[in-house]
């Protein structure tokens, strides 16, 4: 099929508000996150060393920030921060609910 379709809200929320849509839309290589965020809410510290696997962390709604190797970056509506695989990282949400979009591949 040369297209997939789905809505992230139909996907079971892992972690309290994080919808993985790579499986929903039978990606083969490229991994696409939906995080809805209560405000104050914090993203566990991670890297894709491993994986070799780079993503792009957007902002779409809300405040936010994202801390890379010790640094951190904060975020308005419409911020977007790309990461490379063997970069620790960490998305926060500030003082509101927030919404991010994480896009990843190798």
């Amino acid at each position: 099929m040369a297209h997939t379709k789905a809505h992230y809200s139909d996907v079971d929320p892992v972690g309290g508000g994080m919808y993985f849509l790579r499986d929903a839309l039978d990606c083969e290589s490229l991994g696409l996150t939906v995080v809805d965020a209560d405000a104050g809410w914090e993203g566990k510290e991670h890297d894709h060393v491993e994986s070799d696997h780079e993503e792009v962390y957007l902002l779409v709604e809300g405040e936010g920030s994202i801390t890379v190797d010790g640094e951190t970056l904060d975020l308005s509506k419409g911020d977007a921060v790309r990461v490379s695989p063997d970069a620790s990282r960490q998305i926060r949400a500030g003082d509101v609910d927030s919404t991010f979009v994480i896009v990843g591949a190798p």
